[in-house]
């Protein structure tokens, strides 16, 4: 029963696209764009820069315009030194680098509630088995909420109490009197967040359908993992980017630019050779202040990815679709589908796509549909 090819033409938005589509110009977005960044600051910086050039051209004695223009070729010529590129750079590196190993470091519990499932459970314990394998899961993502409640500043302030996560329905009162109030602010030996999983071993431990399953290693060291990855996590937050770096960056960029406000200055015509094309608006030190400043933005807002920007870690949604996935892989209420032969049955060189030489050379976007010859004639079955 060979499979047939429908090909039909669909209009796919860049919605549908999980990650960058890159369908429209990256220097016309606005959301966590450089323009929405910097605008202010770039405002501010242009504003002063002006009044500076009209006090010097201006609202100065000659006398005092030529000391002026002594201090700006100073400025010019020993501003140019600075060893910004470097030291931003790095700076950004080390940023962005953080930033990521932070995400990576974030577990999931889906491998956890997956071993879970596999254990074969004796015939009439499924309802308390489902009841185990569920609370597991409830304490993975109650450990989850209560470490990341300790980093984001979105996460404390949605639960500023043990009181508001009881409210969720991960935890119970008699629960939360065993973990604490969890409002210490200390580095370390100040909570009680991996109380849960170890709860979940002890669960595990106890369960005789668990520990006599073949995996049941394989869930303990998986629990273990999950701990250790929250740990990692906790680690950026206790050890953060040395003070005294950031502050030399800082204070590189600040100085930079402010010396900018003189050195970039443009001096006024008083004898031959002076000659210079005079822009009244400061172009290229505008694009000097949106690299650097940009690049030092950059590295401010993923600095803490546990924050409010725009790019920071959407943990509320994690928590949801963690606790949607683990209770729906743990639940055996919905039997999986019925086995029956796939659509390449007996086909050597199966094809899922249609090749390029088809019939559709345009440029709309295709989608390929399988379906045999038996669903094509009565599609109810």
């Amino acid at each position: 029963m060979k499979p047939i090819i429908v090909k039909t033409k669909q209009k796919v938005s860049e919605d549908q696209i999980l990650g960058e589509t890159r369908t429209d110009p990256i220097l016309s977005r606005w959301r966590s764009s450089i323009w929405k960044l910097l605008w202010k600051d770039l405002l501010l910086y242009t504003i002063v820069y002006l009044v500076i050039g009209l006090v010097y051209r201006f609202a100065l004695p000659e006398e005092y315009q030529i000391h002026m223009e002594s201090l700006i070729k100073y400025c010019h010529t020993q501003n140019a030194g600075l060893p910004l590129t470097f030291l931003l750079g790095f700076y950004v590196s080390l940023v962005v680098s953080r930033w990521w190993n932070q995400y990576c470091s974030l577990p999931w519990p889906d491998t956890i509630a997956t071993c879970l499932r596999a254990v074969k459970v004796k015939e009439g314990e499924e309802e308390e088995a489902r009841i185990t394998r569920r609370t597991i899961m409830r304490y993975c993502v109650l450990a989850y909420l209560l470490c990341l409640r300790r980093l984001s500043i979105k996460l404390r302030k949605k639960f500023p109490t043990m009181r508001d996560v009881i409210t969720t329905g991960l935890l119970t009162e008699a629960e939360a009197k065993r973990i604490g109030e969890e409002d210490s602010v200390r580095q370390h030996g100040g909570s009680n967040w991996w109380i849960p999983l170890l709860w979940s071993t002890e669960i595990a431990e106890n369960d005789t359908n668990i520990s006599s399953a073949p995996v049941y290693g394989y869930v303990q060291m998986q629990l273990a993992g999950y701990r250790q990855k929250l740990t990692d996590v906790l680690n950026y937050g206790h050890v953060p980017i040395p003070l005294v770096y950031s502050q030399v960056v800082h204070l590189a960029v600040y100085f930079y630019f402010g010396v900018s406000l003189i050195s970039e200055q443009w001096i006024i015509w008083r004898k031959e050779g002076d000659e210079i094309l005079y822009l009244y608006y400061p172009l290229f030190m505008t694009m000097k202040f949106l690299f650097y400043f940009g690049w030092l933005r950059v590295a401010e807002t993923l600095y803490n990815p546990f924050g409010e920007d725009d790019d920071d870690f959407a943990l509320e949604e994690l928590i949801d679709r963690h606790v949607k996935v683990a209770m729906r892989i743990v639940d055996k209420i919905e039997d999986p589908p019925l086995l029956q032969k796939d659509a390449f049955w007996d086909i050597p060189n199966p094809k899922l796509m249609a090749d390029k030489d088809d019939d559709h050379n345009d440029d709309d976007d295709v989608t390929i549909e399988l379906i045999t010859s038996q669903e094509k004639r009565d599609p109810r079955k």
